[in-house]
């Protein structure tokens, strides 16, 4: 995923820290583990709540990649 490199952010967020609920409720990541993919604007434009395979995750982020 190195192709990405500059042009998407990673947030990890520790599930059980409290003070992260708020983000939580806002972005829909409910379980454990989470993804969010937020674009640009700020909208979510997917959540997956479980493990994912890498290639499903790869492809997710090229769609939040591509330029607004």
């Amino acid at each position: 995923m190195d192709k990405y490199l500059g042009n998407v952010e990673i947030v990890i967020m520790d599930y059980y820290d409290r003070s992260l609920a708020d983000y939580r409720r806002k972005y829909g990541t409910s379980g454990h583990p989470s993804f969010a993919a937020i674009n640009s604007a700020g909208e979510v434009v997917d959540v997956i709540i479980g493990p994912v395979p890498a290639e499903q995750l790869e492809a997710l982020v090229a769609v939040i990649a591509k330029p607004a």
